[in-house]
C-alpha cells in the first residue's frame, strides 16, 4: 500500500472527507489521487494536522496506523493570566453596577 493509500485509509477508519482533510490541511484536494507520492513538506503538513497517525507506519510501514500516545491539549483556562483578567472583569463591571445603584438610591 501507498504511503497516500495509507492516508486515505487513515482518514476513512477516523470518518474523515478527502474535501475535509484538504480544508485542513491547506493541501489541494486530489493531492491524494494525483502524483507518485508526497513529498517531506506535504508529510510534515499532515502530521501537524493529524498528530495521531503514526508517520512510521505511512513512510515506512512501521507500527500501527493510529498512535497510541498522542494526548489532546488541554483547553482549561484556570488560573491562567485570561481567566484572571475575565474574572478581574467581571468583578469591576459589578462593582460598576452596584455602585451606580447605590448613587441613584441616595
Amino acid at each position: 500500500m501507498s504511503s497516500k493509500e495509507k492516508i486515505i485509509a487513515y482518514l476513512a477508519y477516523k470518518d474523515i472527507s478527502q474535501r475535509k482533510f484538504s480544508l485542513k490541511t491547506g493541501l489541494s484536494e486530489g493531492i491524494l489521487r494525483a502524483g507518485k507520492d508526497l513529498g517531506v513538506d506535504k508529510i510534515r503538513t499532515i502530521k501537524e494536522h493529524y498528530p495521531d497517525l503514526n508517520m512510521d507506519w505511512v513512510i515506512y510501514d512501521e507500527g500501527n496506523m493510529i498512535l497510541n500516545t498522542v494526548s489532546e491539549p488541554s483547553m482549561s483556562y484556570e488560573n491562567t493570566p485570561v481567566e484572571k483578567s475575565l474574572k478581574q472583569f467581571v468583578f469591576d463591571c459589578i462593582e460598576e453596577y452596584f455602585a451606580s445603584q447605590n448613587k441613584d438610591e441616595s
